[in-house]
This record gives structure tokens, sequence and C-alpha cells, in this order.
């Protein structure tokens, strides 16, 4: 009997852990049963046009169609009705065919009773349409009415963007039919991805308790493992882009290594000095569906489906993009740039170079955090629990500089009370360690500027523990954080070289411009097959945007009537900056089809200069066209934009001519989907209005003290609790995956916990040295709270941009300053450790399970 008793006491650990394994696979299954299994339908759709501002009746045995281009496979489509008036009855008949060879594809028929007004009705396709890029498809829709009742179909007011016209019974209606495409389904992969990350997750916990209850893994080891661990379920859960403004941190960082790349690249090409307005990736470096912030179920299957691609693009390549960086400081991405330049060297593709990146920065905390953890005298659960919330994993597993900087601020912490306060106080520092003491606190000095209090609690370390000098040591070890603060903040660490100029030849003389009629001594083969004189003096005589973008349709294209919405588009892209003339006018003059069409000089001179200039320069200035012998079309077309006409003719309207694109030919199609992308940027990034340059300045707020305390009263009664959300983890991502109040309740139940002093010992710092530790943290807090006001409009009612997880960097040390005296108390210390470790682990499997309902539900 007693060595049946001790060898159940010898495997307990391991049998706790099984049955936690087994309880909580039970969990992940029931929790699949009811909630996620429902969800496995959920489909992903695209527009070819969402405006049905106008509608159409369709008489009994009326076709509606829609021809249109989709690449990506067709499950469903969705079509937009209107009712004018009862409910019709009958059927609706959904043919889908070729529209290049008039092939059957698929069909559908649906029961109109069905139909609901002024929402997509979605009807699924017999069978699945395999896609393909470029391939063209004809909808058509008829009704068959068993009463007296009829539909009205939804249309845009004109032609849609890109689009053709919808037509009824053969009969041009002049919009674009609202057709939504269902093209993708979740299927399997959501099973398979809950079940995976639920069932790793389950491994963590149930290590976790075998590690408690064994004892065999000490504290800093294990919190380690699960901040790795943890971090790596977060970084898959809330993939690259959802963490909170993670897609800056990622422009710099991929800038960074743009940079390492650049320097050692044997290309001409230098980078120099980029703004934070702009940013570098590979050409390669882009994926719609990761990149959306907003992360869904199909966000998860771009991930795992992409997490292994290579590229054949060199180390080297670069595009730059017109997306924000950050600020000019590199310190806080070194880490996650050499990871992402690694990715360039091994020619790993965009998914695993963000999430090497996003590796690297956690491999970065998880240490420092262990460290911390190990070093701290007193105060142990503090560093475990702030390091294990469930915002500061997030943070950890992400591109965010917080990652980095959170592990510097617990190490650094962690070692000055050691130093400061440690058992040992009375002996110097061995040199390892107080090299770690003063580097942490000089690198987290200059990442942001207000946790310099926080660095300067250096001069509380006694004299005896720094060694020899110690004052000049203090001395230096200040300056050093201060210069480091001000000098990588200000930028001016910065490359300085500009960037080279165009490889292009230059003209020896600029030929003298006549004045001549549009047609004359031109040749017939770059007029348009049927001549419109008319239409010609009207676009060529005018020199406006609109005439320059109808003028590339007319003379490359031979179209004299395109769609108002293409000109617009290409008119608002010029205005706004999306694309120069000169780049615009290669899509149309240097496309695939066209770029080697070009008979001789004379051809290319007569279309560039009549789209250009609105003049045929080929019988006024026929020498141009000998370039052609010299460098074929490109250099003609180059010699016509560089022209002084020509620069004085755009600069009329505002616009440099710009370049050539590097790339021959240049697709249209590519161009617009880039000029697509780039308004799309540009729209989620904010725009100051001219009242918000009116802020709460120094002199303000000095003069108007009532309103600066209102404002910030308000700022808490309103803000209050999104403050203690973000600060544990109860609102992840951009703040917009809100996780159920009770794991903000039981986070800060485990923070006070930590709290706890152990019975007989006397909770350290107290007296000056606890005073002066509240000081720093105040002044972080403060500063914090400072620089959201400074940036505040005076307008705003409450204060812009504060969040709760700007306090995490000084939780800890916050934590152990507030420690309670005569409150309460722990038996043992080492137990303490091991429940709230257990309980930790226990409350992350929950909240990486609460996250992904939250994704599920979207």
């Amino acid at each position: 009997m007693a060595d049946w008793r001790k060898s159940l006491r010898q495997h307990k650990p391991l049998a706790a852990a099984l049955g936690t394994l087994a309880a909580l696979l039970a969990v992940s299954l029931l929790v699949w049963l009811a909630a996620v299994r429902p969800q496995l339908g959920k489909g992903r759709s695209a527009t070819i046009s969402d405006d049905f501002s106008a509608s159409a009746i369709l008489q009994n045995g009326q076709t509606a169609s829609q021809t249109f281009a989709f690449d990506e496979d067709l499950l469903a489509v969705g079509v937009e009705f209107y009712l004018p008036g009862d409910q019709p009855a009958g059927e609706l008949e959904l043919v889908l065919t070729d529209a290049d060879t008039g092939e059957e594809l698929a069909r559908s028929t649906g029961v109109m009773e069905y139909i609901l007004p002024d929402q997509y009705t979605v009807l699924g396709l017999d069978r699945q349409v395999t896609g393909a890029e470029g391939r063209r498809y004809t909808l058509s829709l008829t009704p068959h009415y068993t009463g007296d009742a009829v539909l009205a179909i939804g249309h845009s007011s004109g032609v849609a963007l890109w689009q053709d016209q919808m037509t009824v019974d053969g009969e041009a209606v002049d919009g674009t039919m609202a057709v939504q495409i269902t093209w993708q389904r979740i299927g399997g992969f959501l099973t398979r991805f809950f079940l995976l990350v639920c069932g790793f997750g389950a491994l963590l916990v149930s290590f976790t308790v075998w590690a408690v209850l064994s004892r065999k893994v000490a504290l800093p080891r294990l919190v380690f493992v699960l901040a790795l661990g943890l971090g790596l379920l977060y970084s898959f859960v809330l993939p690259p882009y959802a963490a909170p403004d993670e897609k800056y941190h990622i422009n710099q960082s991929f800038t960074l290594a743009c940079r390492w790349a650049n320097f050692f690249s044997d290309g001409e090409w230098q980078m120099g000095h980029v703004p934070t307005t702009t940013s570098f990736r590979r050409e390669t470096d882009v994926n719609e569906t990761l990149q959306d912030e907003n992360t869904t179920v199909f966000t998860w299957e771009e991930l795992t489906g992409t997490l292994f691609t290579t590229t054949d693009v060199p180390f080297d390549s670069h595009q730059e993009f017109a997306e924000l960086q950050t600020d000019q400081n590199p310190l806080l991405y070194l880490a996650s740039g050499a990871a992402v330049f690694l990715a360039y060297l091994l020619h790993l593709g965009f998914t695993p170079a963000l999430m090497l990146g996003r590796l690297a920065n956690l491999l970065v905390f998880a240490a420092l955090a262990a460290c911390a953890v190990r070093v701290a005298p007193f105060g142990k659960r503090i560093f475990a629990a702030a390091a294990l919330l469930p915002m500061t994993l997030h943070l950890a597993a992400s591109f965010s500089r917080d990652a980095p900087l959170l592990g510097l601020c617990f190490a650094f912490t962690a070692l000055l009370l050691d130093a400061a306060f440690g058992p040992d106080r009375g002996k110097a520092l061995a040199p390892g360690r107080l090299a770690l003491l003063l580097g942490t606190g000089v690198l987290l000095a200059p990442g942001k500027l207000v946790y310099l209090p926080l660095a300067a609690l250096l001069l509380l370390v006694p004299g005896v523990r720094l060694g020899r000098k110690a004052n000049l040591k203090k001395g230096a070890y200040l300056a050093a954080c201060v210069a480091l603060a001000l000098v990588l903040n200000s930028g001016t660490l910065a490359g300085t070289t500009g960037q080279t100029a165009e490889n292009g030849e230059t003209v020896a003389a600029q030929p003298a411009a006549t004045e001549a009629s549009p047609t004359a001594a031109r040749p017939e083969k770059s007029r348009p097959a049927q001549p419109d004189d008319a239409y010609e003096a009207e676009i060529c005589g005018e020199n406006t945007l609109e005439s320059y973008v109808r003028r590339l349709y007319y003379y490359a294209e031979d179209i004299r009537d395109p769609a108002q919405s293409e000109v617009d588009f290409w008119v608002q892209a010029l205005k706004e900056g999306d694309v120069s003339p000169v780049t615009l006018g290669q899509a149309f003059l240097f496309t695939p089809e066209r770029i080697d069409s070009y008979t001789g000089g004379a051809d290319i001179l007569a279309r560039a200069s009549l789209a250009l200039l609105g003049q045929d320069l080929s019988g006024t200035n026929a020498d141009l066209a000998a370039y052609y012998d010299e460098g074929g079309a490109a250099l003609v077309y180059k010699i016509v934009y560089s022209l002084e006409p020509c620069t004085q003719r755009f600069a009329e309207l505002g616009l440099e001519p710009g370049v050539m694109d590097d790339r021959l030919p240049l697709d249209r199609t590519v161009l617009a989907a880039e000029v697509q992308a780039a308004q799309a940027t540009r729209a989620t990034q904010s725009v100051t209005d001219e009242a918000d340059t009116v802020t709460y300045t120094p002199g303000y707020i000095l003069t108007h003290l009532p309103d600066t305390v209102l404002l910030l009263t308000r700022t808490a009664v309103e803000n209050g609790d999104h403050y203690l959300r973000t600060l544990v983890g109860g609102s992840l991502s951009y703040y917009s995956l809100d996780l159920a109040w009770g794991w903000v309740v039981l986070c800060y139940l485990l923070l006070a916990f930590a709290m706890l002093p152990v019975q007989g010992i006397a909770p350290l710092p107290a007296g000056r040295g606890r005073l002066w530790c509240a000081l720093a943290v105040a002044l972080c807090c403060g500063l914090t709270v400072a620089g959201c006001l400074l940036w505040t409009p005076t307008h705003y009612e409450t204060l812009y941009g504060l969040q709760g997880r700007y306090f995490l960097p000084v939780l800890p040390l916050a934590l152990v300053v507030l420690r309670p005296r005569r409150l309460a108390a722990v038996p043992d210390g080492s137990r303490a450790e091991a429940q709230l470790t257990a309980v930790l682990a226990f409350v992350q499997f929950g909240v990486l399970m609460n996250t992904m309902l939250a994704v599920i539900a979207r």
C-alpha cells in the first residue's frame, strides 16, 4: 500500500497534466460543436458593381444580362432586387455562360417568394465554375411569373468603372448590374485551425500544470516557455497587421531591411533618406488579404496557405509605397528588421518574412521577461503576471516597437530593484550584471521619451554596487540616455544621400516646337481607323487633364468615347499624384499588346506628341524620329516628354511630367490597381482638419486651466473602462475585438494576487526608495498623458490617442510600489508562484478561444 501511494505521488503531476489536457480538449470540442461548426459555410464575396441607385423592371420572360470579368472561382451569385409592388411569385432562372464562347457553365433556379428587397439575393450555382485570370462571363436572369407582381433589378446610374453595360432583352441600359460573386467558402479549414490552436493551447496549459506540480521547471524558464508558446498562438490568431498600429511598424521594419539590402547590393541605386510618409518593401511583398487589419477566418486561411512560400526576386528588390512609417528611430526595429533581412537573403515570401519578424520580436521579449523574473529580488510574481497578460503577449508577438520596449523596461526594472534593494546591496555588481543593467537602461531611454524617468532611477543604486568611480558611471549613463534619446528621436541618424535620377539619355538640344494643326503632315497610320476631325480639334485644342486622358484613349486605343467613369478615374489619379502624366501615357502607348507594334520612329513620335502635346511633331520635327534607331520607341517617347513645351504644358495644369516607369511593357490594369491601392491606403490615413491644428499647447493650458481640467475629467469618465480594458488586453487588435468582461476581471484579480507579499518578509522598496520609485512611475504616466494632451485639438471633448497599453512598461514597478504592507500576505512564495502561473495559463487558453470566436463571428 505504501509503495502504491508513493508511486501515485510521483505520478501525480503527469496524471494532473493528462487530465487537464483531456478536459480542455473536451471543452474545445464542445465549443466547436456549439459555436464553430455552424459557421463552416461562411463565404467570401466580391462585387462587380455595388451601386444599385437605379433599377429596371423585368417583365415576364425578359432577360437581364451583364458581362463581367472575374479571376476567381464562382460558387454563388447575388443580385439586388426591388419590389415595385407586391411580392412576386414564380421562379427566377439564372444562367452563367462564357462570354467569349457562349458555353453554358452553370445555372440556378430560385423561388421569388424568398426574395427580400433592397439587399442581395444569393443563388447558389449548380456546380462550381473554376476561375481563370481575365476570364469573361455573361450572367443572364429571366423571371417566370405566376402572378401580376414583377421585379425590378438594381443597377448603377451610369456604367460603373471598368465594367460593361447591362442589357435587358438585348437593349443597352445606362448602368451596370449590381452583382456580388461568392468565390470562396471556409469549409473544413475552420475546423482544423480552431482545433489545432485549441490543441496547442491545451498542451501549453497541461505542461504548465505538470511543471508547477513537479517543480522541475524554474519560474523564469516557465515564463519563457509560456511567453514564447502563447505568443506564437497570438501571432496566428491575430496575424500580421492585426496589432494596434502594426502596419506602420511593419513598414519601418521592412524599410530598414531594404536599407541593409541596398547597402550590400551591387546595384548602382542608393536608397538615401526615406521620409516617414513613404516606405519600402520588395516588389512581391503585397497581400491584400493579410494587409487588411480586420482579421477574418479568411485571413487565417491566407496566412497558413502562404506560410512557406518563396520568391525568385533578388534580395535587394525594392518598391516604394506611399505608406506611413512610425518615426525615424530605428533602435527598436533592429530585431524585426534583421529577421526580415534574413528572409530577404533566404528568398522567403511575404508571409514568412512577416512571421519571422514577429518571431524575432517575440524571442527578444520572452528572453528579457524571463531575465526579469530571474533577477528580481522580490515581486517575481508581479513580473510573471505582467509578462503573461493578454495585451503584453499580443504586442510582444507583433512588429510593434512595444515588444522589445516592454522586455527592456521589465528587465531594467528587475535589475534596478536588485541593484538598489537586493540582498547583496553592500557588494559590487558582477561585470556582466552591471553591463546588463546599464545596457537595458541606455536602450530603453531613446525607445520612447516618456519612459526616461524610469531609466533615471539608476541614481538610486548605491555607489558601492557600481564599483569604482560610481558617480562618473552614473553621469556617463545619464548623458548617454539623454543624448541617444535626443539624437535618435530627432532623425539625425537617417541617411542623407539623395536618390539618383532616372538613368536616361540626355537630349543635346531642345528642338523648337512649331505651331501646327493637329492633322498637318501626319501619317495616316497614326490616326484612328475612322478619324474624327471635330473631336480631334476639341481634345487637342484644350489643355485640361480630361483632354489629355481622352487623347490617350483616342490616339493609343482608337476609342473616341471612353466611359466617363474611366476618364474621371485617371483625372483624379493625376490630380492626387497617384500617377504621373508620363507614366499614364506609358500605360497607353507601351501596353503588352502595343509595345512591339511600332513600325518606326515616325509612328511612335506622332502618337506620343499628339497624346502629350496635342500636336504632331512627325512632320515638323521629323529629325526626332531618328532616335528610334538608337533606343527604340521608348527613347523617342523620352525625347518627347523631355521637351520644354511638354513640361510647360503640364506645369500650367500644376503637374510635373514625371519619368517613365521601369516596367516595360506596362499593363494599364496593373497601374489602375496600384492607383486604387494608393487611394485605399490614403483613405485609412488621417487628414488633419484645420480645426485640429489648434491643440493644447503649454501656453493654451496655462491660460485655460478650467477647460483642461474638464477635458481630463470627461476623459476619465467616458474612457475609463476603455483604459482598463486596453491595459490588460480586454480589447485586442485595433481595439475591435472585445473580450468578455470576465476575462478582464480575472486579469486584475491575478495582478492583485501577484502583489501580495510573502509572510514574514518586509516588502521592499521602503522609505525614500519607495517614494522615488513612485515618483518615477507618476512621471512616466504623467508624461504619457501630457504627450496625448499636446496632440489633442482644443475642440475635442476627451483626450486624443491615449491607450491603457501605454502604461504597461511601468506596470511592474507600479505594482511593486503599491504592494500592501498589512492588508494580506501569502504563506508560501513558491506555492503562490505556481498557483499564479497555472491560473494565468488557464486564463490565456480562455482568452485565445474567446478571441477566435470573436473573429469567427465577423
